[in-house]
């Protein structure tokens, strides 16, 4: 198992990226992403960062109706690859460290 860099980090790339998010990311696609976890390698140079979606079929049918619903895990994927410039650069401002990690996201299983 390869080993991974700080718990702290981790934690404050996280939260980063989950205000970033909330306010800075105006994507109708990624308005109920939730981040879960960021696992960074050792020397701060990567972080895989896993997220997830509500299930479609859980989603209360008044908020099926009115247009909000949960996008499709493709379709979220692909708004974090466009988003992927704005977050990193919310993550390189909010937390100091000598190198931005490059972001990697994935679904979380």
């Amino acid at each position: 198992m390869a080993r991974q860099g700080s718990p702290r980090v981790a934690r404050d790339v996280r939260a980063a990226i989950a205000d970033a998010l909330a306010t800075l990311v105006s994507d109708p696609r990624l308005m109920l992403v939730t981040i879960t976890e960021v696992e960074l390698t050792p020397d701060h140079e990567h972080a895989t960062v896993y997220w997830s979606t509500p299930d479609p079929t859980l989603v209360a049918d008044d908020r099926r109706r009115s247009g909000a619903r949960p996008a499709r895990p493709d379709e979220v994927a692909a708004a974090l690859e466009a988003a992927t410039p704005l977050l990193r650069g919310a993550v390189g401002r909010r937390v100091r460290l000598r190198m931005t990690p490059e972001l990697r996201f994935r679904p979380d299983p």
